[in-house]
């Protein structure tokens, strides 16, 4: 297995893709909401700034700013990780992988680019045809950057402005 080499940049906003192991839609069950529960979990944990978030049935995306302590990689191998082994519990599976290897990360550079991944996240619902609008879909912060309440699920994200 070859290792990734990073580039890390030291108080950079980076947007972060994670794909299950063959896109299949395991995040489209109660899962998805250990995957929403262990984003919470982790960003206290690890001292992390999560300004957006979406998960969809087969990936998700973060818009985050580490700590000084842990870097994107930390946070990515113990969120996939612990999510993998309650996914697996869960389900009664043993041994089966759950995601994709490694991740994908952009450092975001200014304001308007994370604007624009805010959009992406937050419209990804509406262009896989999964709702009709940003504010329908349970599993983003859309409504966190609108003010709208949510139904059931809230995770708390920071504000960039």
């Amino acid at each position: 297995m070859t290792k990734v080499r990073r580039y890390i940049e030291s108080g950079g906003v980076y947007f972060i893709t994670s794909v299950t192991e063959g896109r299949i839609p395991i995040l489209v069950d109660v899962s998805a909401r250990f995957m929403v529960v262990n984003l919470i979990y982790h960003k206290y944990l690890l001292d992390y700034k999560l300004f957006g978030y979406v998960v969809m049935p087969e990936h998700f995306h973060l818009l985050i700013q580490p700590s000084k302590k842990y870097n994107i990689s930390k946070i990515m191998n113990l969120v996939k990780g612990n999510f993998a082994r309650k996914y697996n519990e869960i389900h009664n599976r043993q041994g089966t992988k759950v995601w994709q290897q490694g991740f994908h990360d952009s450092v975001v550079r200014d304001e308007k680019e994370i604007n624009k991944w805010l959009e992406y996240m937050h419209w990804n619902p509406v262009k896989k045809g999964l709702v009709k609008s940003p504010a329908e879909y349970e599993f983003s912060s859309h409504c966190q950057y609108y003010g709208i309440t949510r139904k059931s699920i809230y995770v708390p994200i920071d504000r960039l402005w």
